[in-house]
């Protein structure tokens, strides 16, 4: 018995013992834990990275560190109450099927993710995690580091190979069109250092007339990332170039900026000027029968008037010399306009409309009209068109009369050419709403539904070799100059309909109303006039022998470089082109004279009947006023002298 008390006495003893290492065992284990949660809490609140607990089945965020509190701009207590997806970016794709695969295999491997800050800005991150006990059950912690900036970097490295790979002109501006960075091409191209590009923005550089494009692509890209527009830049030596520009809205330095290709598009307006040019002529010389015939027209109205005007003369009737006279004038007046108008439709000039007119398209349609004649009614051929204007007047618009002539004579010669078998052709011309309308229809064959989309692209054509398909191009970008529309309507088997639209304007006064001005005798003016033609001068002189022009007559330039020297003038008129001196070389011999003479320089003007467009600087440096383009009529003449003597009198 006693040795049974002393073995349960020594298993006591050992059970006693045995508890007390487990209970030290537990209490240690217990503070390792405690310890190790410490640990846990103390990274899960002070890491430099965002985590986050979720549950597995729920994918409700249980747990949270104050990082991703403060990245993503939320309270603890906001995330608490969020689902995974509601801090994903939108459009986050096999969000659940990550989660299972995490499940399956105990971790996620770095993956990239974008989320959404409380105020909506989009941020790149990597994600990596793990599955945990928590609280009692299997959830997923994630830790997210933020690579916006990497991602950026990177974004930078491919900016900055493009900007050393292509041959065309980078730059990156800012919303204000401040440059931010500019690739060597671009410092070449328009001549100025990168230092210089980043003090300028990209309304500097650019020409006035385009200003306009410039505000209106700001309104598209703010709809639109991608964009594309064309304007003329000006290098550093002041040359306009013009450029196609192309880009996209991008992200740089964590800001919104704009990446732009520019294309120098030199070479190519060269060609396609060229090629408009080598147009109109062919369509001058379609049309030279039809100019023939005015003139014809007109000389027999010369004729038979000045015939007339002689035979009154002759039987004492002078006063019924008036109406023949009168039509002669008509005539020649008319004479010019038609070899105005052909001058100004086969010379390309330049962009911008700032030296444009206000003048009546009705009056301009008609013009087109008549002198497209030979193309729909061929005097020698049955006639196959039939050809309607209908007008409803008060149709002014501003800009170069020229090139609306240009687009009408096109469209007209278009829809000719889609009736072969003959056909109607209407133009009518109409304002309405603060705009003027014009609408070119024809019942042709129309426009097939595949070349609809294309039909004011450059250079494409159905002809053949027969055209440049630069026709319709042309026209859309005349009329988009004009700050105008164009639209088409098409029908297969029906036929076309062109719609242009133009801001209206208002006519100042009446056009003749200068013209008709009676003539009033003011204080005698010393005029000369130095023309080789003979004629030219007799006829002015006789007309300015009832007014106050005290006027002085030279067949060549050295007889009127001798005529200044021995007598002082107010106003000289030089023909350009005259065989012993041109007119700008005179011009700078009166410069010198007047400088050498300490005498204000008297004003000069030219007097030329050439169709070339004189450059702005030589007449400049060669001391001309102003140009007067032949024929001008002697009351014109007078009117422009004694503007110009009230010029100088009043400096």
């Amino acid at each position: 018995m006693q040795e049974l008390i002393e073995v349960s006495e020594r298993k006591a003893d050992i059970l006693t013992n045995l508890l007390k290492e487990a209970g030290a065992e537990y209490e240690q284990t217990l503070k390792k834990i405690q310890v190790s949660e410490a640990n846990f809490r103390t990274i899960f609140e002070n890491a430099p990275e965002a985590i986050y607990i979720i549950d597995i089945d729920t994918r409700r965020i249980l747990d949270c560190n104050p990082f991703i509190q403060k990245w993503l701009g939320y309270t603890r207590e906001e995330l608490l109450t969020m689902r995974l997806e509601e801090i994903l970016a939108p459009g986050a794709e096999n969000v659940h099927e990550n989660i299972q695969k995490a499940v399956e295999e105990g971790l996620v491997y770095v993956q990239e993710r974008r989320f959404q800050k409380k105020d909506e800005a989009i941020v790149d991150a990597e994600v990596t995690g793990t599955i945990v006990d928590y609280e009692g059950k299997n959830c997923f912690v994630a830790l997210i580091r933020d690579v916006t900036e990497r991602k950026q970097i990177e974004a930078l490295s491919r900016y900055k190979e493009l900007f050393e790979s292509v041959s065309d002109v980078v730059f990156i501006n800012d919303a204000l069109g401040r440059f931010l960075e500019v690739n060597d091409v671009a410092c070449h191209c328009l001549g100025y250092s990168r230092d210089e590009f980043l003090k300028l923005t990209l309304k500097d550089l650019t020409c006035p007339e385009y200003h306009g494009v410039l505000w209106e692509m700001g309104r598209q890209i703010s709809k639109d990332r991608a964009y594309q527009f064309e304007i003329s830049m000006v290098s550093h030596k002041g040359l306009p170039i013009p450029f196609e520009f192309q880009g996209r809205i991008i992200s740089y330095r964590n800001r919104t900026a704009f990446l732009s290709v520019a294309r120098d598009m030199s070479v190519r307006k060269k060609l396609q000027e060229t090629l408009i040019r080598t147009e109109r002529l062919s369509a001058v010389g379609e049309m030279a029968s039809g100019v023939a015939h005015n003139f014809n027209n007109l000389l027999q109205m010369i004729m038979a008037g000045a015939e007339a005007a002689r035979t009154k003369l002759e039987s004492g009737r002078i006063l019924d010399c008036r109406e023949a006279i009168q039509n002669i004038i008509n005539a020649s007046h008319r004479g010019a306009d038609v070899v105005r108008r052909i001058k100004d439709f086969t010379l390309v000039t330049p962009d911008g409309i700032d030296e444009g007119a206000v003048f009546d398209l009705e009056a301009l349609v008609a013009e087109s009209i008549e002198l497209t004649q030979p193309l729909w009614k061929p005097p020698s051929s049955p006639r196959r068109y039939r050809l309607n204007f209908l007008k409803k007047g008060d149709c002014h618009i501003k800009g170069k009369s020229s090139e609306i002539y240009e687009v009408l004579v096109n469209l007209i010669k278009n829809a000719l050419e889609a009736m072969p078998r003959g056909g109607m052709l209407t133009l009518s011309t109409y304002a309405m709403g603060g705009a003027v309308f014009l609408r070119v229809s024809d019942t042709g064959q129309g426009i097939p539904q595949e070349q609809f989309q294309r039909i004011f692209e450059p250079f494409f054509t159905t002809k053949g070799t027969q055209s440049s398909g630069l026709g319709l191009s042309s026209c859309y970008g005349i009329v988009k100059k004009h700050q105008g529309e164009i639209q088409v309507d098409s029908f297969p088997g029906q036929g076309t309909e062109f719609i242009l639209k133009f801001p209206k304007a208002q006519m100042i006064g009446a056009p003749e109303a200068e013209a008709m001005r009676p003539i009033e005798k003011q204080t005698a003016i010393r005029f000369l006039l130095i023309d080789d033609e003979i004629n030219i001068l007799k006829a002015v002189e006789m007309y300015f022998e009832d007014s106050e022009i005290a006027i002085s007559t030279a067949n060549t330039a050295q007889e009127g470089l001798a005529a200044i020297q021995s007598d002082p003038f107010d106003v000289i008129l030089c023909d350009l082109g005259m065989d012993d001196m041109n007119g700008l070389e005179v011009g700078k011999w009166v410069v010198e004279y007047c400088r050498s003479r300490g005498i204000p320089k008297i004003p000069l003007l030219l007097y030329t009947g050439l169709d070339k467009k004189l450059d702005s600087v030589r007449l400049k440096e060669a001391g001309v006023d102003r140009v007067v383009n032949k024929p001008t009529s002697c009351r014109d003449l007078l009117y422009i002298i004694r503007e110009m003597v009230a010029l100088r009198r009043s400096s």
